[in-house]
């Protein structure tokens, strides 16, 4: 005779306080518990890292890439990286916190994680996009970005730096349509707005998870391009910049001045040089 369970209000109560970490754990009970990670009423944020996390692993890509992974992941302070970007003024979405508190090192994709190589990604082809993992440059920077659309700087971070010059930000921004969303743009330390998504300037996601989700569809896809012999390579962007000749903190590990220095010499001149010239580049002729 199977046994019976009763219902279980108190446990599903329980599961909205769990880790990402302890959800993932208690997928691998009975049926019945995994049925309650499913009905639980676990913050959003955190569902959505569940949910791309049980995405990744049905993908056989996924488990493919795990050796590279395991081979140059390295310890760090997950508390201490997130109050460090506190302490220099960032209020982090929730997406990206707790993605940073508990996201399973392990399940990085990419070569996009914080306790993986920062170094500059460019002729090999594996799970890794064509760039630096600049998230992985610790003590982590919030940096200071010229937003052309508000003539003024930004607070955000970088996620992402790609080749040739391309970047991918989180920018902190209070304003509702800019806050927590990612904007791959291919002009280093310039933000020209989602509005001109349109025209290959920027692109934006609906959030860091979804960023998260894109990127690995575009490795994955590079993967089974290699699989079928066809040659090609992904680029984490792919895209010309506009205006070519700016490209001015290009040889900045995480190309934009740290926030907290953006009003000290040489970085406010820099920053002010930017946004003349981009809204200049704004003006019809």
């Amino acid at each position: 005779m199977s046994p019976s369970f009763p219902p279980l209000p108190s446990e599903l109560e329980l599961f909205s306080h769990f880790s990402l970490k302890t959800l993932v754990a208690s997928r691998g009970g009975c049926r019945a518990w995994r049925s309650l990670v499913l009905t639980a009423n676990i913050p959003p944020a955190r569902r959505l890292l569940l949910e791309f996390y049980l995405e990744l692993i049905q993908d056989k890509y996924f488990h493919q890439t795990r050796p590279w992974v395991l081979d140059n992941l390295k310890d760090f302070d997950r508390e201490g990286y997130v109050g460090a970007l506190v302490q220099q003024g960032a209020n982090l979405p929730e997406e990206f916190r707790l993605w940073v508190l508990e996201w399973p090192a392990t399940a990085a994709i990419a070569g996009i994680w914080l306790g993986l190589p920062d170094d500059n990604m460019g002729g090999s082809m594996d799970d890794r996009m064509t760039g630096r993992n600049v998230l992985g440059i610790i003590p982590p920077q919030l940096s200071s970005v010229v937003f052309v659309p508000k003539k003024r700087c930004i607070p955000a971070i970088c996620l992402w730096v790609g080749f040739p010059p391309d970047a991918v930000w989180l920018p902190l921004d209070e304003e509702p349509d800019l806050y927590g969303k990612t904007i791959t743009c291919c002009t280093r330390g310039v933000l020209y707005g989602t509005e001109r998504g349109d025209d290959g300037v920027d692109d934006d996601n609906t959030n860091f998870v979804q960023w998260l989700r894109f990127t690995w569809m575009a490795v994955a896809a590079q993967l089974s391009a290699i699989e079928e012999r066809i040659v090609w390579r992904f680029n984490a962007v792919g895209k010309e910049p506009m205006n070519k000749s700016h490209d001015m903190f290009g040889e900045f590990d995480i190309p934009a001045p740290p926030w907290h220095m953006k009003d000290i010499p040489p970085y406010d001149t820099l920053l002010q040089e930017a946004l003349d010239e981009d809204l200049d580049a704004e003006e019809p002729e």
